[in-house]
């Protein structure tokens, strides 16, 4: 199935802890409720009108940007475009037009949709009294620093900030949220952000980071291919170890994007168990970005 408008949303869905992008940030599919604005493939805001849960079969599909794989209904359409079949080792020529493909069909050939823009910068939250004349990349520089510290570590980088941050992106570990201005904030700040939580960390490891949050790091690969860095997210389940880890390459430049989209390969689709799923209505578009992927 590839069409050119996305099919009704119901039943098809996704499981609980499947991150979502609206307006208030990247939440679970299961606290989205009528009313939450998402980003759809139209690359606008529009509201939920309906939300449903079923329980029915599910497969997991792997892709080059979600390198653990995401679970969904066989039948849930993804934004795609599909590469050509090389002939004797040829040129491999464009992508196709956009469409709709479901779970179940993608192959290799197929790409699926990260977008890149994130429509009109939403407003900053006012910040603290002592820093309402402050640099904005000095602040978001510290800011990013101080996501990836706690306690007394994170309150040295700059005190005033503790509260807007504990605020606006959550406590540390598990709790960190990852809220939907930082996406449209204007490139100089979101790379001042980013510089400062990967240049600030423990170790100073460069081009990767380890967090408790899949909302956060949903919204860090987000935020990372924006500024032209196709980032892979991966998850651990062994014991002691830190549950979800982005890494990206930054050597050789940036990556030119393709009508406003990163369009990454799936690899694979594997045959899921049956589980308790939720789905999104929406107006107008019928679409949303799930796990960081335009469906």
């Amino acid at each position: 199935m590839d069409n050119q408008s996305p099919p009704a949303p119901a039943p098809e869905g996704f499981p609980a802890g499947t991150m979502i992008l609206t307006l208030r940030g990247i939440v679970p599919i299961e606290t989205v409720t009528p009313g939450d604005e998402v980003f759809t493939h139209e690359r606008r805001w529009r509201p939920v009108t309906e939300t449903m849960t079923a329980t029915t079969e599910t497969v997991r599909v792997h892709c080059a940007s979600y390198i653990s794989g995401f679970a969904t209904t066989a039948d849930h359409p993804f934004h795609t475009r599909t590469a050509p079949v090389l002939l004797d080792g040829g040129p491999a020529g464009d992508l196709s037009a956009a469409g709709w493909t479901r779970a179940r069909d993608l192959t290799d050939r197929h790409r699926l949709a990260t977008p890149l823009h994130f429509g009109e910068p939403l407003p900053i939250p006012d910040l603290p009294a002592p820093l309402a004349d402050a640099d904005l990349v000095d602040v978001l520089h510290a800011a990013g620093a101080m996501i990836r510290l706690k306690g007394a570590a994170a309150a040295a980088v700059r005190p005033e900030l503790v509260d807007w941050l504990a605020e606006h992106f959550g406590q540390y570990g598990a709790g960190r949220r990852f809220p939907a201005w930082v996406l449209t904030m204007p490139e100089t700040l979101r790379i001042a952000f980013l510089v400062g939580l990967v240049n600030d960390a423990p170790r100073r490891q460069q081009n990767q980071v380890r967090m408790h949050s899949k909302a956060f790091m949903v919204g860090l690969r987000l935020l990372v291919c924006s500024l032209g860095f196709p980032g892979g997210l991966s998850n651990s389940s062994k014991p002691g170890k830190i549950g979800w880890q982005l890494c990206w390459r930054s050597e050789g430049g940036r990556r030119p994007d393709f009508d406003g989209y990163r369009w990454l390969p799936a690899t694979r689709v594997e045959r899921g168990p049956a589980t308790e799923v939720f789905a999104l209505s929406v107006a107008e578009d019928g679409s949303y970005l799930a796990d960081g992927i335009t469906c």
